[in-house]
């Protein structure tokens, strides 16, 4: 059955435009990757990541690394993720004796270096030039809601932060204070902020999370020393509670918005790989009927195996692709998409799911252009 695509635009724009429901995003590893600099990614994908990461290691930990990896399965061993997982998975075992031949120590300087050199990839400056971050923040700073708009990230950069900060977003993370704020549990499950808060919710960590002295969860500028790892990517290691409280409250909060009576999350650049967060979306879309979520995949369908499992059984799923779409469990083409030779019309394909061209959309909606560093009144 096709779909219309003109008419899902339509819905998100209707959906966008009210002020009274609840309002959210989800913004995955393809928000940053969208930003180009003389050609070039500003922030490189998972993969190439990964590959600059091992590049950078001392012999004698890239050499302790690869071991590691042909331990993994090809696709983990190409995954930053799933190897700081493995590697903090092993420092956390018992006993003091060698693994693989590698030391124990080895496992935590591994960790230590992996999250160092990830701070030196991932930051990065957001471009003074016009940006769906910029576009972004200038929706949400431009018109008066109920409840404050909440945005959920699996991103360590702090493009996004910058973004808030130009145009004068006023924004809650999590964390108190000015010289080195503390993440604050209390205050994220129990406060009420104002309407005009946004809350900014990083689902994976930060690159400027790490533990003070005291082991506090703490805020601090990525170039501060630190021998500490930076606190990225949720592991499953349940010896460490400090370590995983950051992430459990910021799931526990995308649970929360999702339970709320009419709530609706745009994801843009989430690939629904991350079995965590598939997992609460899909029990949080069961548990309210009333929540929806309009996914915007870039490229075509079927690159979403997973994506489009879930949304053929959750009717407030939504997804909208390239060329096809999932609309009330239904998967169809997008209508009037292809020509007399069976090819799709590029012309006519959906693009929101390119998170630069979901910054048009929004910048259509405010009709003004986002604030840049050098901007006269900034």
């Amino acid at each position: 059955m096709p779909h219309d695509l003109s008419q899902q635009q339509h819905y998100l724009r209707a959906a966008l435009e009210q002020e009274k429901k609840p309002t959210g995003f989800l913004l995955g590893a393809g928000a940053p990757m969208s930003i180009k600099v003389g050609g070039k990614q500003l922030i490189p994908g998972l993969e190439d990541l990964t590959a600059n990461v091992k590049g950078a290691l001392k012999k004698d930990e890239s050499d302790a690394l690869s071991t590691l990896i042909s331990d993994l399965p090809p696709a983990d061993g190409k995954n930053l993720e799933s190897i700081l997982n493995y590697v903090r998975a092993l420092a956390a075992l018992p006993g003091t004796s060698d693994v693989r031949g590698i030391p124990m120590e080895t496992f935590a300087i591994l960790d230590r270096e992996i999250c160092r050199i990830i701070r030196q990839q991932v930051d990065q400056t957001l471009p003074k030039a016009h940006s769906a971050y910029l576009s972004l923040a200038l929706w949400i700073g431009a018109v008066q809601r109920l409840s404050p708009i909440q945005v959920f990230t699996t991103n360590y950069d702090l493009l996004l932060e910058q973004a808030l900060e130009r145009q004068k977003v006023t924004y809650f993370d999590g964390f108190m204070g000015s010289r080195e704020p503390v993440f604050d549990l209390q205050a994220i499950e129990e406060d009420v902020l104002p309407a005009r808060w946004t809350l900014l919710w990083k689902l994976h960590g930060s690159i400027n999370w790490s533990h003070d002295n005291a082991g506090n969860v703490v805020r601090r500028h990525p170039d501060a020393t630190d021998e500490r790892s930076a606190l990225i990517y949720p592991s499953n290691l349940k010896y460490d509670q400090s370590r995983r409280l950051p992430y459990l409250a910021m799931m526990d909060r995308l649970k929360a918005f999702l339970k709320r009576p009419g709530a609706i999350l745009v994801s843009a650049g989430f690939s629904f790989r991350d079995q965590h967060i598939n997992e609460m979306v899909e029990q949080s879309l069961r548990a309210n009927p009333t929540a929806s979520v309009h996914a915007l995949l870039h490229g075509k369908l079927d690159g979403y195996a997973e994506a489009v499992r879930l949304a053929s059984g959750l009717p407030n799923l939504t997804l909208a692709a390239a060329d096809s779409a999932v609309v009330g469990t239904v998967v169809g083409k997008w209508a009037n998409t292809v020509d007399a030779d069976g090819e799709a019309s590029i012309e006519q394909l959906s693009s929101l799911g390119h998170f630069e061209a979901f910054g048009e959309f929004l910048q259509g909606l405010t009709g003004e252009l986002p604030m840049k560093d050098d901007d006269p009144d900034e």
